[in-house]
C-alpha cells in the first residue's frame, strides 16, 4: 500500500524535530565528525532512511544547520531590543545580545561561519542565505530607524554601517572565546566604549572620491545584471568565505 502523503505541516514539523535532534548531538557530542544520519535515525527512534526523506545528504542537513544558528542569533537580537526605543540603546542591546549568546553557546556560534561555502548546496541555499541576510538586518533596521528620526548620522548607509557593527561584535566574541582578556578590561567595558566608537567614527566619517566612485560603480553593476535587478541586495557577506571561531576539543 502506497505511504499517506504528509501534509506540508507535519513534514515541516518532522524537519523542526530532526533539526533539533542534530543540533543536540553536534553541540554535545563532537560537532560534525559525531553527527551521521544513523545517528540521527537512533537518537530519534526512526528508521535508517528516514532522515534522507527530509536532506539529500550530510552537507544539506548542515547547511540547514547553519540557517538555524543565523535564526537564533537573529532572534536572541530582536528579543534584547524589544521594548527600547532609544537608537543607541538598541544598538548596545543588540551587541550585548550577539556576544552574550555567542559567548553561551560558543558551538552553536562558530556553526554560522564554518568555511563550507565552496559546495553546490551551500552556493544555491536559499534558507542559509535568507537567514544570514535577516540576522544582519536587525541592526541595519535599527540603524536606518535612528537615522531616520536624526539620532544617528548618516555619513554612512544602514548596511554598510551594520557591517561594521558586526565586525566589532564578533571580534569581542573571538577575543573572549579565546580568553584574550588578560589586560584589565572585560565584557561590559568594552561593549558601550564599541558602540560609542562606532557611532563617533560615522559621525565624522569623510567620503573619498575613491569610495563614492567605488559606490556608484557597484549600484552601476547591480543594475546592469538582469539576474540581480529589482531583487533586494541580499548580504554581501553571504557568499565571502570567513574563518571560523574555532572551539577546542
Amino acid at each position: 500500500m502506497a505511504r499517506n502523503r504528509q501534509s506540508d505541516d507535519v513534514r515541516a514539523k518532522k524537519r523542526d524535530d530532526i533539526l533539533d535532534s542534530a543540533m543536540a548531538v553536534f553541540e554535545k557530542h563532537g560537532g560534525l565528525e559525531a553527527l551521521s544520519f544513523r545517528r540521527l535515525a537512533t537518537e530519534m527512534d526512526l528508521s535508517y532512511s528516514a532522515p534522507y526523506r527530509y536532506f539529500a545528504d550530510k552537507d544539506e542537513l548542515v547547511n540547514a544547520l547553519r540557517a538555524r544558528a543565523f535564526r537564533w542569533i537573529e532572534q536572541a537580537m530582536r528579543d534584547a531590543i524589544a521594548g527600547i526605543d532609544d537608537p543607541e540603546a538598541q544598538l548596545e542591546a543588540l551587541a550585548a545580545a550577539y556576544i552574550r549568546s555567542g559567548i553561551e553557546r560558543p558551538d552553536r556560534y562558530a556553526l554560522m561561519f564554518f568555511k563550507l561555502d565552496d559546495t553546490d548546496i551551500a552556493r544555491r541555499s536559499i534558507e542559509l542565505k535568507a537567514a544570514r541576510r535577516d540576522a544582519l538586518d536587525v541592526c541595519r533596521q535599527a540603524i536606518a530607524a535612528g537615522q531616520a528620526c536624526g539620532q544617528l548620522p548618516d555619513r554612512v548607509d544602514p548596511l554598510t554601517a551594520a557591517h561594521l557593527f558586526w565586525i566589532g561584535a564578533h571580534g569581542l566574541v573571538s577575543l573572549q572565546v579565546a580568553g584574550q582578556f588578560v589586560m584589565g578590561r572585560d565584557l561590559p567595558v568594552l561593549v558601550p566604549t564599541l558602540i560609542r566608537c562606532l557611532r563617533a567614527g560615522l559621525e565624522h566619517f569623510d567620503e573619498t572620491p575613491a569610495t563614492r566612485r567605488a559606490s556608484v560603480n557597484e549600484e552601476s553593476l547591480h543594475v546592469a545584471n538582469p539576474d540581480t535587478a529589482g531583487r533586494r541586495p541580499s548580504d554581501p557577506s553571504a557568499d565571502a568565505k570567513t574563518h571560523p571561531v574555532r572551539i577546542p576539543r
